[in-house]
């Protein structure tokens, strides 16, 4: 009987299988170091940090109220028109906090820890089992190459080679051949690139976190008046004690400085004079001086309940400067208080010392609904309300910052530095040696580098010290 052999497996059907798991990691984790894709996050990342430097970007915090957000859109849609809306979705008027950006970050950050890890097993290698040997046409052809005649034997000339070498800080490593050995320079130097690498992690995740928890905010404080919450769920407030300027013959400022306390409920957690280059840090966030001027003292009634009472910075002027302008909200009413007094130094304005003059808006409305000229302590009726102004007093403009990315950022900095000197400073320097034919000979093939050259042509100058002339 005959004996069917068994039909070999279609050739189509070989290496079909399914890659496993394993596979499919490598095969994620050389994405991660792939040069290709590098190139395109970097090219993304610059198009965004060029975007991000050429469209106008909204200001801090901006997106948080859907209000303000809604108002700069506005505006941005009478620069860019329909495109605006287009450019909000994409993020580009907040382009270092959008989740475009961030996405790119993380993908850069991956792709150098990519980079990075792969590295890392070659310069291991480099450092702790080098190449020890060389060809004999090596020591003809190579880029750095030399010989000096000496009249002692192949051990005592490779003796004496080891001992000059170590002595000029070499690491050196004979082979066993007897007639061979192998010396270099700062063989860990290449880690520096690792260092470096890592910076540029320790940066990019400062800069994430910056984008996602930082904040800055500008507080307006009355001289000598009420508390100010922090907010940002700091359970702070601040307040001005005093405020002093200092003027020089021409009227400019020569210093301006605020005493400025932070409690914790009753609790003092943070108080000292505060100057522009001399800010108050409690718990992570810094109060600068920023700005000064000029602030009124109102209140707002309906039925005897006040509904506001504060001081207004009075912080723009009109167009004809001469009137200083604030504003207050209540909320509860959906009406918005312009304050206005004469501004500082005006001899020609339309209110006199003591007066203010106050509008009132609704929601919506560029008109006012009414208006009125209030005296200093005296009542004035608008409709249901009831304004009073009180008394102008200084303010004081603090500016709030909290960013626990920075001290991140300062360490990325350092690791930065460190990892560039040691790259550029402590390069590897590599030199293989044997004895041939009653000489010694040295060579490397190193990259060109005139200052390497000049140190290969130093050594064979000192290897002639050791063994005599030339050959």
């Amino acid at each position: 009987m005959t004996q069917l052999a068994e039909a070999p497996p279609d050739a189509g059907d070989q290496g079909a299988e399914e890659p496993g798991g394993l596979e499919i990691w490598r095969r994620l984790y050389a994405l991660t170091y792939s040069k290709t894709i590098g190139l395109i996050v970097i090219l993304a990342m610059a198009v965004l940090v060029l975007a991000g430097a050429v469209i106008g970007q909204a200001s801090a915090g901006t997106y948080d109220d859907p209000e303000t957000a809604a108002a700069f859109l506005v505006q941005a849609q009478a620069k860019y028109g329909g495109w605006a809306v287009v450019m909000d979705w994409l993020g580009l008027f907040h382009v270092f906090t959008s989740p475009v950006f961030l996405v790119v970050v993380g993908a850069l950050a991956l792709s150098i820890v990519g980079c990075t890890t792969h590295r890392i097993p070659q310069l291991w290698r480099a450092w702790k089992h080098p190449k020890t040997r060389a060809t004999d046409r090596f020591f003809t052809q190579a880029r750095y190459h030399g010989q000096v005649a000496a009249s002692l034997s192949d051990e005592q000339s490779l003796a004496v080679a080891q001992e000059k070498l170590r002595a000029g800080r070499w690491r050196v490593i004979a082979n066993s051949d007897g007639q061979s050995l192998y010396a270099d320079r700062f063989a860990w130097g290449g880690f520096g690139t690792v260092v470096a690498h890592l910076s540029f992690i320790v940066i990019l995740a400062a800069f994430a976190v910056s984008s996602l928890t930082s904040y800055e905010e500008l507080l307006y404080l009355p001289a000598g008046g009420d508390a100010v919450e922090v907010g940002h769920d700091t359970g702070y407030t601040a307040a001005a004690t005093t405020f002093q300027a200092t003027y020089d013959d021409d009227g400019r400022p020569l210093d301006y400085v605020s005493h400025v306390v932070v409690r914790a409920g009753a609790e003092i957690v943070g108080e000292q004079d505060v100057r522009v280059n001399e800010p108050l840090s409690v718990g992570g966030i810094r109060f600068h001086q920023t700005t000064y001027g000029i602030a009124a003292d109102v209140r707002a009634e309906q039925g005897g309940q006040v509904l506001f009472s504060g001081s207004v910075p009075l912080r723009w002027r009109t167009t004809d400067q001469t009137l200083s302008v604030g504003e207050f909200r209540l909320e509860s009413l959906g009406l918005t208080v312009q304050v206005m007094t004469a501004a500082s130094g005006v001899t020609d304005s339309e209110l006199a010392a003591g007066q203010a003059y106050f509008q009132i808006y609704a929601d919506g409305n560029t008109e006012p609904m009414t208006s009125g000229v209030a005296e200093q302590g005296a009542d004035l009726a608008l409709g249901d309300l009831t304004l009073v102004f009180e008394r102008e007093r200084e303010y004081t403009g603090i500016n709030v910052r909290s960013d626990p990315g920075a001290i991140w950022m300062w360490l990325g900095s350092i690791l930065l530095v460190a990892g560039m000197m040691i790259t550029f400073g402590c390069r590897q320097r590599r030199v293989w040696a044997r004895w041939h034919d009653g000489s010694l000979q040295l060579a490397s093939a190193d990259k060109e580098d005139s200052g390497f050259r000049r140190q290969f042509e130093e050594l064979l100058a000192q290897a002639q010290t050791w063994f005599g002339k030339d050959k």
